[in-house]
């Protein structure tokens, strides 16, 4: 029961208590008082019935007094959002038995109470571009801005970096595959998300949180299938979020496939849970790269392109720090062998840092994709490309010349 309901049931007690005290005692006076007496007989003394009467009626004064002061003194109680409130239509979490007619009455005044402010959420979900960075920024543990970094890297030279010493793209180190289970309840949840004709999302909402509770195999699976493909962006989002938490290797090509969702609270989800993971991302890329599947990795790379991972991990590419570096150099490769690197080589071309070229040329000596030859000649044809990255230009494209000898 509520704190309040308590205090007003206790109050109620007492003042019943003194008010039937008083009705007897004055009751009682009455009948004493109206009695005839003879003229022989001696007055009695009423003083005890008197002080009676004044002592209760002080009590019922100070238990009404004592209760309005209490009704101002007691907590709100916790709505079921979890912020505090007055409001007599918001129910409260209780401890006793589940009411299933106050839990319906409590659903439609929240859903109505919410109905003007959902076509408004997606607007306020930061974008996932600040996401990422604001993520980044934690894992690397730099609080530099982008312009400090860049003059704190333009003094030094190219083969001081550690970029400058990757000469192959290592193997991706293998990982422990989850188990797979026949639980009832797994097997039936993942029936249901599989079920094409399932139309009520409260159905496949309870779906979704029964494979939560199984870290396995299978589950990953059909949570990865509803991330991808269901009708709901709020389910897609928490398909999302679970294989975050559940921060395994086989989750990581659909959290960044779901970074180009089309719907931006499923892209910051991703987002954020992109970074939440705490394996290696440079394996993570290396693994889509081993595929050697053009459709598999052409589709990874885009979703990191909507992501906006690219332009950043140019930047990251001539980082101090070799990790940080290696990742970047491990997705430039997968773009470049997924042949996605119209916008990479543009951008590449416009920087502002030779070092970033000299890298970038770095990671296609190492991939030695042909593709990448037309593009190359029309770098070397720039007039504003430095000397230096000319050179080095023409260094990779005679390497080319000579494998195919």
């Amino acid at each position: 029961m509520k704190r309040k309901d308590l205090v007003v049931n206790k109050v109620r007690t007492i003042l019943a208590a003194a008010i039937s005290r008083s009705i007897f005692i004055f009751a009682v006076a009455v009948k004493v008082f109206t009695q005839p007496r003879s003229a022989s007989e001696p007055g009695e003394d009423y003083t005890w019935w008197y002080a009676s009467l004044v002592v209760l009626v002080a009590a019922l004064a100070g238990a009404i007094v004592w209760m309005v002061r209490s009704r101002r003194t007691v907590p709100d109680v916790i709505t079921r959002d979890g912020s505090y409130g007055s409001n007599a239509g918001s129910e409260a979490w209780e401890s006793g038995p589940l009411d299933a007619d106050r839990e319906l009455e409590w659903y439609r005044q929240a859903k109505k109470s919410t109905k003007g402010k959902k076509k408004n959420f997606e607007k306020a979900l930061p974008k996932t571009s600040t996401v990422l960075k604001s993520h980044s920024e934690r894992a690397s543990g730099e609080k530099f801005s982008e312009s400090e970094i860049r003059e704190k890297l333009k003094h030094l030279k190219f083969g001081q970096l550690p970029i400058s010493k990757f000469n192959k793209l290592e193997l991706a180190r293998p990982f422990s595959p989850l188990p797979l289970s026949n639980d009832d309840a797994l097997m039936s949840a993942i029936e249901q998300t599989q079920d094409e004709y399932e139309e009520d999302e409260a159905v496949r909402d309870l779906a979704v949180r029964i494979l939560a509770r199984f870290k396995t195999r299978n589950s990953v699976e059909s949570l990865s299938q509803a991330a991808l493909y269901d009708l709901s962006s709020n389910l897609r989002s928490k398909a999302v979020t679970i294989l975050a938490d559940f921060d395994h290797e086989s989750v990581f090509e659909t959290i960044l496939l779901a970074c180009a969702d089309p719907t931006r609270e499923v892209r910051a989800a991703a987002a954020r849970g992109l970074f939440r993971l705490s394996f290696d991302r440079a394996d993570a890329w290396t693994r889509i790269y081993e595929t050697n599947d053009e459709f598999r990795m052409r589709h990874a790379a885009r979703a990191a392109m909507e992501a906006d991972l690219v332009l950043r991990s140019l930047d990251r590419l001539v980082h101090h720090d070799q990790k940080i570096a290696y990742e970047a150099f491990t997705l430039l490769a997968l773009l470049i062998k997924a042949d996605e690197t119209a916008k990479l080589f543009e951008s590449v071309e416009n920087h502002h840092d030779e070092n970033v070229q000299l890298g970038f040329l770095k990671v296609i000596e190492v991939v030695r994709d042909e593709r990448c030859l037309p593009r190359l000649q029309n770098m070397l044809n720039r007039l504003m490309i430095p000397r230096e990255v000319k050179d080095r230009i023409e260094e990779v494209i005679a390497s080319f010349e000579l494998v195919g000898v």
